[in-house]
């Protein structure tokens, strides 16, 4: 029998957590995963340098840093430090706090980490999942257990999908997905500020109709009925532009009106995709700002013009 014709070994997990209950959260995410714990590791003091702590999980297939709690310096240090395992193929898995989400987003939005702002131990569980099944090994290296047919590769990439599916399954039978914790933006009054012809007031007045159908409707069917979180995020864009303002991740995450982990996705998205743009902030290497493509800026103005000549609703 081939090797990949064998029981598949359980992947290690490395943790290291701020906060004791972020590690038993991330211990039990792992078992739920069909993982193992291969090390746990101390979060830093302030000063110290996390890059020798984190060489406790250089044999570890993925590694969940459980970050709510830590204080601003040592999550900074951290956060930069796992970057290099991420980059060099290990499955890494970020679990913050809705007051950290710039903080990791400036470190992290680039990379292909897991970001779950204030998630469950059933998120973390189906993140870990989905990490390890691209996970390519600690250094970047394909695990080379023999030579694989083509008819052996496919056998083995359906019981890969068929195990997610399994751990994804019973993740659903259990807890359910915790709902974002991030408040309602109220916008104050905005100044009209004119640009191709576009008032910023009235960007603002289209987002907030849009919020009025979750007001009358947000009962029904469990709420979610009216999620788009691209269009909520390039309106909020347009507008500040037009003001002249600066977006922080963090505030764009509030106007997509979803969940903080499904916002950050979207931003990725976004900006692969080429419609935004995001500038670190020079003073504070904590934050990041978001804005428009020059593309997509020209595509929101025309966008505009257009639907204003046909005399309806902008929504």
């Amino acid at each position: 029998m081939s090797e990949w014709g064998r029981a598949r070994p359980t992947q290690t997990v490395a943790i290291i957590a701020a906060d004791p209950r972020g590690g038993h959260a991330a211990a039990d995410a792992i078992a739920l995963a069909d993982g193992a714990v291969g090390a746990s590791l101390e979060w830093p003091t302030s000063g110290a340098d996390p890059r020798a702590l984190l060489a406790g999980a250089a044999d570890a297939e993925a590694l969940i840093v459980e970050a709510e709690g830590a204080a601003a310096e040592p999550l900074a240090d951290v956060l930069d430090a796992c970057a290099p395992f991420a980059a060099r193929g290990g499955a890494l898995v970020i679990s913050f706090a809705p007051a950290q989400l710039d903080a990791v987003a400036a470190a992290l939005l680039d990379s292909p980490a897991q970001l779950l702002c204030a998630p469950s131990v059933t998120d973390r569980a189906a993140a870990l999942a989905v990490a390890l099944a691209g996970h390519r090994g600690a250094g970047g290296r394909v695990r080379e257990d023999g030579p694989e047919s083509e008819a052996a590769r496919r056998k083995r990439l359906n019981d890969e999908v068929a195990r997610i599916a399994e751990v994804l399954a019973r993740i659903g039978r259990g807890e359910a997905t915790a709902q974002s914790p991030l408040p309602d933006r109220v916008p104050g009054a905005d100044p009209v500020v004119e640009g191709e012809g576009i008032a910023a007031a009235d960007v603002r007045r289209v987002i907030r109709a849009r919020r009025l159908r979750d007001q009358y409707f947000g009962a029904y069917g469990g709420g979610g009925l009216f999620e788009d979180p691209a269009w909520d995020m390039l309106l909020d864009l347009l507008a500040a532009d037009l003001e002249g303002a600066r977006v922080s991740v963090s505030s764009l995450c509030i106007a997509a009106a979803v969940a903080p982990t499904t916002a950050l996705r979207w931003v990725a998205r976004m900006t692969d995709a080429g419609l935004l743009c995001r500038e670190n902030d020079p003073a504070d290497r904590r934050r990041a700002f978001m804005r428009l493509s020059p593309d997509a800026l020209i595509a929101m103005q025309r966008y505009w013009h257009a639907a204003r000549r046909l005399g309806g609703p902008m929504l």
